[in-house]
């Protein structure tokens, strides 16, 4: 799927969960902020991936080539976990007596977790794909996190690009 309309997919996703969330806790505003940060911001980790491989320089087309990833073979993806979802929860829990921050909270985990859910059906990759434990215990490998045709096809990519 082109990068544009995988974006335009979560951005729409995004603000429809912050609207609906908003709606059922009588808080728009909220919801809208909330459904944005956690369904469509949560994407800013391949940035960050991006500015760690590279530094400060940026280039838009070794970023849409996905280079950082390339060049590493790794795959951390920081944001991108169901972890963060049950700690959602549970602070929203812990939270409960402030009603604006517990909406706040259960609307970030619930748009995160649909971005999870679009992300896994898009790039065709199980669900514990998302989970930075599983990433981390096999060591964040591009190699053993791809399938072993989409990793040959990284190589074949890696080779073209000479990196």
């Amino acid at each position: 799927m082109p990068l544009p309309l995988h974006l335009l997919i979560h951005f729409g996703l995004a603000l429809l969960t912050g609207y609906l969330a908003g709606r059922y806790f009588k808080k728009l505003e909220m919801g809208i902020v909330a459904g944005f940060i956690g369904g469509f911001l949560i994407d800013f980790d391949h940035v960050l991936e991006y500015l760690i491989t590279f530094g400060p320089q940026f280039s838009l087309q070794y970023f849409l080539e996905g280079r950082q990833f390339l060049i590493t073979d790794q795959i951390h993806l920081w944001f991108h976990a169901w972890e963060y979802i049950i700690v959602l929860i549970i602070l929203a829990r812990i939270f409960r007596t402030k009603q604006i921050l517990a909406a706040f909270l259960i609307t970030l985990a619930f748009a995160s977790g649909i971005h999870l859910l679009t992300d896994s059906i898009i790039n065709n990759y199980p669900l514990k794909y998302y989970s930075l434990s599983y990433r981390q215990e096999l060591g964040f490998s591009a190699q053993k996190l791809l399938s072993p045709a989409e990793y040959q096809k990284n190589q074949k990519i890696k080779k073209e690009l000479g990196i």
